[in-house]
């Protein structure tokens, strides 16, 4: 009886140290080496609110970046050295695609922390959710930003939205 008691406590041990060793915090890190490419927007979904507004404008909607039309986008990531990459953002108008601006930003932990403001966004530094060789989750959220301080300073944004991408390149 004792052996199946400490057979037992064995076991239990195991799997209270599988437990802990699952719940450790590197979901903080992500592996980068998917990073780089041409990414197409799939899918882009959320909200943002203008302070002079009392409704959210919500919105859903899909791409299919092989066939893109008015609604496509892209983005081309580029590594410029250990944790900088530069983001280049383009839109699909008549039949060719645009360049709409270019930034760079710093990877921080799951943050790509935006050093300028030319093109993708503005308002928030964006937040990988998901970063596999082909898919690429991107969350933007924002609360009272002032989006226009010289013309209209009391002008504020609100919002969060998730942008999901494919690897097309």
């Amino acid at each position: 009886m004792k052996t199946l008691r400490l057979i037992g406590m064995a076991v239990i041990a195991v799997i209270m140290s599988v437990n802990f060793i699952a719940c450790s915090d590197d979901d903080d890190t992500i592996d980068t080496s998917s990073l780089e490419g041409t990414w197409g927007l799939v899918r882009n979904a959320g909200w943002e609110l203008c302070s002079d507004e009392t409704e959210k404008d919500t919105w859903d909607y899909t791409n299919d970046p092989y066939n893109p039309d008015y609604d496509s986008e892209k983005i081309v990531i580029k590594k410029l050295s250990d944790n900088t990459y530069s983001i280049t953002s383009y839109y699909y108008s008549g039949s060719d695609w645009q360049m709409d601006g270019s930034q760079t930003g710093v990877l921080d932990g799951k943050t790509i922390v935006l050093k300028d403001y030319d093109g993708w966004f503005e308002y928030a530094n964006p937040i990988i959710e998901t970063l596999t060789t082909d898919k690429l989750v991107l969350r933007m959220k924002y609360d009272n930003v002032q989006t226009d301080p010289d013309y209209d300073p009391e002008h504020r944004h609100s919002g969060d939205f998730t942008e999901t991408y494919t690897k097309i390149k």
